[in-house]
């Protein structure tokens, strides 16, 4: 096990008062259309390149705003989301598609807020980039939230050091589907020199449980000041993704959630998803 002396540090480590908008919002100036896709690929790569430097090297996080595919068939979008996220890295195809929320009770696809976490994902384990692209947008809520991992280990390592050494323990992330496959892994890891982040308390309860592993009261300390971190409203970047918007996340960086909604049941709140590695 490492635990880190000094603070991760520089642009991933982001509260919303240091962050700038150019530092995470880009725009497409050109529309796309549907008859001729391939003049567009000189455009998308070096959209790409801007997007995987701020995804990278970065906030860890990257909205591209004005994609013009309000009218496309859901077969190309979910091309276009193949496409571009293969430029930036390698898409889990079996994982992208369409998601519409509030439809159903599961959790994180109800109407709810969303508590803020990393996404977990099937074998081979959690994805390195998650990409939301908003199709339809709620009628009220429905806000993201995006909070650096990296500036909650240094607030953890200023504020707390004592319980900093705990989240660089194995945690069950729940049970996975398959008897091969177990999610376990720490909240706070250093690979190839870059702290990794992944954080999700409600699947941490409940993989420690069905482990048969009880949370030590050291552990729970910890977690708990992790959530109290994260309730600290200038740790929070906050925004509605409208229609149109793709949201791109750095899944070993970034933790992301979501606010309640309400919406109309004819035209529900509408995503496409793609993880990548």
């Amino acid at each position: 096990m490492r635990t880190n002396a000094t603070p991760v540090g520089g642009p991933s480590a982001w509260t919303r008062s240091t962050l700038r908008e150019q530092d995470w919002l880009l725009h497409i100036d050109q529309p796309l259309t549907r008859t001729q896709p391939e003049l567009h690929v000189p455009a998308l790569t070096l959209l790409a390149e801007r997007a995987k430097t701020a995804l990278e090297a970065g906030p860890g996080l990257v909205v591209i705003r004005g994609w013009s595919i309000a009218d496309w068939p859901e077969e190309q979008i979910d091309l276009l989301c193949y496409t571009f996220g293969s430029l930036i890295g390698t898409p889990r195809t079996q994982k992208a598609g369409l998601v519409t929320t509030g439809e159903n009770s599961r959790r994180g696809m109800d109407d709810q807020g969303l508590a803020f976490h990393t996404d977990r994902a099937g074998p081979p384990g959690p994805p390195h980039l998650l990409g939301l692209l908003c199709l339809r947008a709620a009628v009220h809520g429905g806000e993201s939230l995006l909070v650096s991992g990296h500036a909650v280990h240094d607030r953890l390592l200023d504020e707390r050091p004592d319980l900093l050494a705990e989240l660089y323990e194995n945690f069950h992330f729940g049970a996975g589907p398959v008897s091969n496959f177990d999610r376990v892994y720490p909240v706070f890891e250093w690979r190839a020199g870059r702290l990794r982040v992944q954080y999700n308390r409600h699947w941490i309860e409940r993989g420690q449980e069905a482990a048969g592993k009880p949370l030590t009261s050291g552990a729970v300390a910890a977690l708990d000041a992790f959530d109290g971190i994260l309730a600290d409203r200038d740790m929070v970047l906050r925004f509605p993704l409208r229609p149109c918007d793709l949201l791109l996340v750095n899944n070993d960086v970034v933790l992301h959630g979501r606010t309640a909604f309400t919406e109309d049941p004819r035209a529900r709140r509408r995503l496409a998803r793609i993880w990548l590695d």
